[in-house]
């Protein structure tokens, strides 16, 4: 495994931060799922907080069970935050609405030069 997923609550049981750290690449949302699940369970109509500061990669697997959390907490009353995410993580969050956008409201795209404007540059 090159991700880990370390779990902790704050004293009233009311917060679960799950501390992610590695490569979530495509087996590793089976895994971020559970623990999720569980987040919920010991959360009891409280918070569930990701903590994405040492994320390196992020498949769109686990993008898409960030996304399902996202939605089982709108349902069912917890709260959720994705915070800490840096570099290209914290764009892909942008991108889906997980992480808020920069202040400067612009989405990064790379631009590919192709044809006649790359032999042009």
């Amino acid at each position: 495994m090159d991700f880990s997923i370390e779990r902790d609550t704050d004293r009233a049981g009311k917060t679960t931060y799950l501390l992610l750290g590695g490569d979530f690449d495509r087996s590793a949302h089976r895994d971020l799922r559970r623990a999720l699940k569980e987040a919920f369970s010991r959360a009891r109509q409280g918070r569930v907080v990701l903590d994405m500061a040492r994320v390196d990669e992020l498949s769109s697997e686990c993008v898409e069970v960030l996304l399902t959390g996202y939605t089982h907490a709108l349902r069912g009353g917890h709260g959720y935050e994705v915070t800490n995410a840096r570099g290209h993580v914290r764009l892909l969050l942008e991108a889906t609405g997980l992480c808020p956008r920069r202040e400067d409201d612009t989405l990064y795209a790379p631009v590919w030069l192709t044809g006649d404007v790359a032999d042009a540059v």
